[in-house]
């Protein structure tokens, strides 16, 4: 979504972007009303493998433009860049993607002895060393791919390897970003992107939502992500369990039909997904996996985050969020979520409410065209 937010903002200033993205994001698009090409190949997971007719199939696209913003999710795109020489900008709203040793991030199957090593700098160390080992080999189909096709990787197929000698942007809030890495590929800080697409819109759902709120005390808002998303049923479960332990009304959202026979009561009201700038307003906390979109919106909102996470980055922006204030990381039982839920009174909430004013005047979106403008003669 922070992409969609930089072409919005370039649109509106009179530029012509093509979106390219899976299929099911051709609806963006014609929110803006910008042209839409479909990504060859599997994209959407982050590991998922690169082969090298994606890479050709991406040139005559890259070969008629005059400038390419690609995130993470798109390796073959960099390196389709790369084999034309073609100029892009890497940007991503998740931190991890910019990992430093400097600030070394806590990593899926990890991070429970990171967590318990936490002040030892030796430990986290080889945590580093020895994640970005198995990332490599995780990402060795990028290095096969770019070795066929004659491209020189300048460093980790995962990191550095995709990084660009033009600009690196991270589209994420400083409060909730690690300290970058420095040198030849310096890595720019813009902003959260609090962009939300017309088509995420939902007057049923936002008036139930508003109801419901009205009717009692501040709900607790229970929204499962990443791998959480796809099965919300054991996640829901358990939040909703501990919510009613402490007698709290709740808020699901979750997807139609993935949470049939759950019990219901006066106490928990389901909708499909709304967006967050909506959705957690009026709440007493939000418990979730620990996106950065999640805990972006989240603290945006002036609210404290329950994080549990399962996946990828959500370790490490967790750590984030509990060393700054902005919420709790309990293990993942119904004793534990209960204390936690319990314990949310100990948070500075005027550290959160602060904070929330500075996030809320942060556009990363125009700060990054105003960025790209200064920086490539094509914008201006």
């Amino acid at each position: 979504m922070p992409l969609v937010a930089v072409a919005r903002e370039l649109r509106a200033r009179g530029h012509v972007p093509i979106l390219a993205a899976e299929r099911h994001h051709r609806v963006l698009a014609r929110d803006l009303g910008m042209a839409f090409r479909v990504l060859p190949g599997p994209s959407g997971n982050p590991f998922a493998e690169v082969r090298a007719e994606e890479v050709r199939a991406l040139l005559p696209l890259l070969d008629s433009v005059d400038l390419v913003l690609v995130n993470p999710l798109a390796p073959a795109v960099v390196l389709a860049a790369r084999y034309i020489e073609k100029t892009w900008v890497y940007a991503s709203a998740t931190p991890m993607v910019f990992a430093s040793p400097e600030d070394p991030p806590w990593w899926p199957g990890l991070a429970r002895g990171q967590r318990l090593l936490a002040s030892c700098s030796h430990a986290q160390r080889a945590a580093f060393r020895l994640a970005r080992f198995v990332a490599a080999r995780q990402s060795r189909d990028i290095a096969h791919v770019a070795q066929a096709l004659g491209i020189t990787l300048p460093g980790h197929p995962r990191f550095e390897g995709l990084y660009s000698p033009a600009a690196n942007l991270l589209l994420a809030s400083p409060l909730l970003s690690p300290a970058l890495p420095q040198g030849p590929s310096a890595i720019h800080c813009l902003g959260f992107c609090p962009y939300i697409p017309p088509s995420l819109e939902n007057i049923d759902a936002q008036r139930a939502l508003e109801d419901f709120v009205g009717r009692g005390e501040p709900p607790v808002i229970i929204a499962p992500g990443g791998a959480d998303r796809a099965n919300p049923r054991p996640f829901v479960e358990l939040a909703r369990a501990a919510c009613r332990d402490h007698g709290l009304r709740a808020v699901v959202s979750a997807r139609a039909g993935s949470l049939r026979q759950l019990d219901l009561g006066p106490d928990l009201l389901i909708l499909p997904y709304l967006p967050y700038s909506i959705l957690f307003q009026g709440a007493r906390a939000v418990i979730h996996s620990g996106g950065i979109g999640s805990l972006s919106w989240a603290l945006r909102s002036g609210i404290p985050s329950i994080v549990l996470p399962s996946v990828w980055d959500q370790f490490d922006n967790a750590r984030r969020a509990v060393a700054r204030g902005y919420g709790l990381w309990p293990k993942r039982s119904r004793r534990h979520l209960y204390w936690a839920l319990q314990d949310l009174v100990r948070l500075e909430s005027g550290r959160i409410l602060r904070d929330a004013v500075a996030l809320g005047r942060e556009d990363g979106a125009k700060s990054a065209a105003d960025f790209l403008a200064a920086r490539f003669s094509v914008l201006t």
